[in-house]
């Protein structure tokens, strides 16, 4: 079961010696600190573990296409530019990782 924001907050405050009020505020300033780098379209590297990215994808044309299935000759529609946010885990979260049998039993697959 995953973590909440309090049990979170608990947790570090736990392992830090410091009082759950001071650690929310941290996570708050935290969150301030990298939605504003995000918006600003910067690289966030947040400790050792994540790294957040804005990526622009570009626009695309339409074009002709295949339909796999039929053979058909389609058209694919046009798409406008976006924006992603892409999160990539950094070498200590890879490390933390379980083995695939752990997570298979974990997540019941």
């Amino acid at each position: 079961m995953p973590l909440t924001q309090t049990q979170f907050a608990d947790e570090i405050a736990e392992r830090a010696g410091a009082s759950r009020a001071d650690v929310k505020r941290v996570l708050t300033a935290l969150e301030e600190v990298v939605l504003d780098q995000i918006a600003d379209a910067e690289k966030v590297k947040i400790g050792t573990v994540v790294q957040l990215e804005v990526r622009v994808r570009p626009a695309t044309k339409e074009r002709p296409g295949r339909n796999p299935a039929t053979g058909e000759e389609i058209m694919i529609a046009a798409k406008p530019a976006s924006v992603a946010v892409k999160a990539r885990p950094l070498a200590k979260a890879k490390a933390a990782a379980p083995s695939v049998d752990k997570a298979k039993r974990k997540l019941g697959k």
